[in-house]
């Protein structure tokens, strides 16, 4: 038997909803309607549970803007004594004097690996300047920041210490291991000592 002619709502022939109900015009039901049912995909393709409100959306983030007053008095210690650890890496380490004439030599040009050296003061630098330009850190470092800091300023002295007490054979000191011991030390001290007696009283 052929089908019967399709009549307006409420008369036989009327295609009819879920559960006997009849697709009233604009109905979220009616053939061809544009609203999603409930439980499908919502925008972007992820599914959103009915009455569950959307992802928030992510603030923007701020700008960099440089204030050196975000750090505190041993962060702008341990900056500004590795500045004077990185350009004093540049000046005579060690020299002599022979016939009126002077040699001088720096001390990346004497000890290959105070490079390291440099490239902690580059880093620590580095990380301030960060600090000083974001009140919060764009990223999650995987180490806090004393234990940072003591590590950077501890590894820098060290370094600075063995090639200061490495004098090749028949030469001085220069104005730039001088330069360079003091300002590691300067910038070491205020990390370390308080570390000291943290872990003192914490025996």
């Amino acid at each position: 038997m052929p089908p019967g002619p399709v009549g307006p709502p409420g008369m036989p022939g009327t295609p009819s909803a879920p559960g006997g109900g009849q697709y009233a015009p604009g109905s979220q039901y009616a053939p061809g309607s544009q609203y999603p049912s409930v439980g499908q995909p919502g925008p972007g393709g992820q599914y959103r549970p009915p009455g569950q409100p959307g992802p928030a959306p992510r603030p923007p983030a701020a700008a960099f803007r440089l204030d050196l007053r975000r750090l505190g008095r041993v962060e702008q210690t341990v900056g500004g004594a590795s500045l004077i650890v990185l350009i004093s890496l540049f000046l005579p380490w060690y020299g002599v004097t022979v016939l009126g004439a002077s040699f001088s030599v720096s001390g990346t040009s004497a000890h290959g690996y105070l490079v390291i050296a440099l490239l902690e003061a580059l880093l620590l630098i580095g990380y301030l300047v960060v600090r000083a330009g974001w009140e919060e850190l764009p990223v999650n470092l995987p180490i806090a920041h004393a234990p940072l800091l003591l590590l950077g300023t501890g590894l820098q002295f060290l370094l600075v210490l063995i090639g200061f007490l490495d004098k090749p054979t028949g030469l001085s000191w220069g104005i730039g291991a001088y330069l360079a011991l003091i300002a590691a030390a300067a910038a070491t001290a205020p990390v370390v000592i308080p570390a000291a007696r943290s872990w003192q009283a914490s025996r």
